[in-house]
């Protein structure tokens, strides 16, 4: 049996998240304490807790008084995240195509562990990105071809 590598995959799956201080007056130093021992938690968490539900529960508040649009910022968030994701899925097929000249489009999303429709998309317009990287492929019924394999 191999050990779990729990505490690595947990990082792995973490999103990246900013550090910021705050001072509290006592009052919510006391609130902030109670939350957090309550459901066990640290005070960073609980306090992380509190500011992303004040921001879910008044986007009109953010927007009237200090211009935030949470709708353009969960877009702009989603579309780099997005973007990031493709970058990395391209990334992986130089690896995969020294391995075999064709697979199949389940195959193939099966071990990049995202759905077919996703591979269609990526292939469909990330393919000038994929070609720059000496991917000479061909997309053809349910399959994907390597060209000139050698």
């Amino acid at each position: 049996m191999t050990p779990s590598n729990s505490s690595e995959e947990n990082e792995k799956k973490k999103p990246k998240m900013d550090r910021v201080t705050v001072s509290l007056d006592e009052f919510d130093y006391k609130v902030i304490s109670k939350m957090a021992k309550n459901r066990n938690i640290g005070l960073s968490e609980a306090t992380r807790i509190v500011i992303h539900n004040w921001i879910e529960t008044n986007p009109d508040i953010l927007r009237t008084n200090y211009g935030v649009n949470i709708k353009e910022l969960t877009e702009e968030i989603a579309l780099a995240s997005m973007i990031d994701s493709m970058n990395e899925i391209i990334n992986k097929l130089p690896q995969i195509f020294q391995l075999v000249d064709d697979i199949s489009l389940i195959d193939l999303a099966d071990h990049l562990e995202i759905n077919v429709k996703a591979v269609k998309h990526l292939f469909f317009t990330q393919g000038e990105k994929i070609t720059k990287l000496g991917m000479n492929l061909k997309f053809k019924g349910d399959r994907i071809y390597k060209l000139n394999p050698r």
